[in-house]
């Protein structure tokens, strides 16, 4: 996983500057990014810390819908 226990490594910086690029020419990612933005300064991280707390948070729900689904399965 990118970055590490505590924060963000030069890895994930770098594929979010990426997506920051790409926003350029993406209305949507770039709307996407803003609300990134917005948030990081309401809880008073980096814009990077914001971005990989919203990323983790997005692959625990997912795991656990997956869970859930493999337990409902069976």
């Amino acid at each position: 996983m990118l970055g590490t226990k505590d924060g963000v490594d030069e890895q994930f910086m770098g594929i979010i500057d990426d997506l920051v690029v790409m926003a350029e020419n993406d209305s949507e990612l770039a709307e996407g990014l803003r609300w990134i933005d917005a948030q990081s300064q309401k809880y008073g991280v980096t814009f990077y810390e914001m971005a990989m707390m919203i990323l983790r948070k997005h692959m625990a729900e997912r795991r656990a819908k997956d869970w859930l689904k493999n337990k409902l399965s069976q």
